[in-house]
């Protein structure tokens, strides 16, 4: 039984559930690839091997499977731009200023208002943002959205930081139906 689990996991960390899931994310992650400072969230490193994109599109992407998979009663499509937009602070907080500590605590302030000063964002998404660094920042999530972004924030940034490439098929396969330009 726990090798047929830990194979389910292996296979959903891999990206072996693209069709499950495609659609939904294919229509809400190219608005926000419109965005103007994508740039500056590829070049921002977030967990080891992964840029602050490549970690908002895993979020996203296994927030949409998670919340499919179990049925789970909520708006893709806050779900979806809230995960994408979750770490929108866009700058280097690996400073050697003590500013890596502070970032867990200030981030999601940032998030937020970069995110509202280039997309329309709706309650929801504005918690799942705000919220998504629970228990570090102590006001939990107030809707379901926000919930799983949080949870699945910190099982990804885990999984970030112990991969040598994560992500590789599912970021191939991402790029391929909307290339970043």
């Amino acid at each position: 039984m726990r090798s047929t689990f830990l194979s389910k996991v292996n296979n959903v960390l891999r990206g072996a559930n693209y069709a499950e899931v495609m659609p939904q994310f294919q229509a809400v992650y190219s608005v926000v690839l419109g965005g103007e400072n994508l740039g500056k969230m590829m070049a921002c490193k977030q967990h080891k091997n992964c840029n602050c994109l490549e970690h908002s599109i895993a979020v996203a992407y296994f927030s949409l499977l998670i919340a499919n998979r179990f049925k789970i009663k909520c708006s893709r499509s806050s779900l979806l731009r809230g995960a994408l937009l979750h770490d929108y602070h866009l700058g280097d907080w690996r400073g050697d200023n003590g500013s890596s500590f502070r970032h867990g605590f200030s981030h999601a302030k940032a998030a937020l208002k970069n995110a509202n000063a280039e997309f329309a964002l709706d309650l929801v998404e504005q918690d799942a943002i705000l919220h998504h660094m629970f228990p570090m920042n102590p006001i939990p999530p107030k809707y379901k959205e926000g919930v799983i972004v949080c949870i699945v924030d910190k099982v990804c940034a885990v999984y970030e930081s112990t991969s040598a490439r994560p992500y590789k098929k599912l970021l191939a396969h991402i790029h391929q139906i909307a290339p970043i330009r």
